[in-house]
């Protein structure tokens, strides 16, 4: 019984210890998005997209496998860059390494609240990073044609207010929109919000701990729907013309333990297409 015992302790401490280990591993996800309205002016932009960075420390291994994947336009951070505890001076270096790729844009999600918020904003500010605080942005090209960036505050802590991100500019519901939000629940709150094309979303970790055919161990009920990867969101508040899409990320950090399993800490390289410029090749992306 004593050596039964010993060798189920030391399976459970191996299995920790794989969990401890995944959960310092990251993934680059690159893929391609063949996007309705996009302008064909656009065709080809690539966005960086990473949230949930947490305790993590954004390494130069990581940087440089960006850097040779080409090109980058946009990094987009989908909340959560720090948590209770997380020393600034961290948060500040892990900005500037992400700043070596492209430009910045952000929002905050429910962790970043965990301790005053301003030291954070300062610090945003200082390092040139645009804090989309439920509002929206306008990317042009030289020919004229432009594309919203918008952003919301945390859902998560109700901070979100949706509505004010789409009142600008004033034809912005003609425009191209693609949503960033570190909540999937942003999602219930899109009622007569018909102009949104591509949502941005993280906070979930893709249930962080995961188990064959039954998904997340520990987590809202919504989130075992939408807890990582793409969602085309059919429903009657968002239906329109087109059906938005939705994506969510499994995260680059970790919440209260540092553990994962089937839910691997990534970040993504989106390259988004535009179907007007794909249309006379008659060509396909990946996705």
């Amino acid at each position: 019984m004593l050596g039964y015992l010993i060798s189920l302790a030391a399976a459970a401490a191996g299995f920790l210890s794989y969990m401890v280990w995944e959960s310092y591993r990251y993934r680059i996800d690159e893929q391609t998005i063949e996007l309705q309205r996009l302008p064909a002016s656009f065709d080809r932009t690539r966005i960086l997209f990473i949230s949930d960075i947490h305790r993590r420390s954004i390494t130069d291994d990581l940087i440089a496998r960006c850097l040779s994947a080409g090109r980058t336009d946009l990094v987009l951070i989908g909340g959560d860059l720090r948590e209770k505890g997380v020393p600034l001076q961290r948060s500040r270096e892990n900005i500037r390494k992400l700043m070596k790729i492209a430009p910045v844009y952000m929002v905050y999600g429910n962790h970043d609240y965990d301790e005053d918020i301003r030291p954070l904003e300062v610090m945003l500010q200082e390092e040139r990073v645009r804090l989309l605080h439920n509002e929206s942005v306008v990317l042009e090209q030289k020919d004229g044609s432009r594309i919203r960036l918008a952003g919301v505050d945390d859902p998560r802590t109700k901070r979100d207010r949706l509505e004010r991100a789409l009142s600008e500019p004033a034809d912005g519901d003609e425009l191209f929109t693609l949503l960033l939000a570190h909540d999937p629940a942003i999602v219930f709150r899109m009622e007569g919000a018909s102009s949104i094309d591509l949502i941005l979303c993280g906070h979930t970790h893709g249930g962080q701990v995961a188990l064959p055919f039954i998904g997340p161990v520990m987590r809202h009920p919504f989130e075992k729907i939408c807890w990582r990867g793409w969602f085309n969101l059919n429903n009657p508040q968002t239906a329109g013309e087109w059906l938005p899409r939705l994506f969510v990320s499994c995260g680059y950090g970790t919440s209260k333990l540092p553990i994962r399993l089937l839910a691997p800490a990534q970040l993504h390289l989106f390259t988004l297409r535009s179907s007007a410029a794909l249309a006379p090749n008659q060509s396909k992306p990946d996705r």
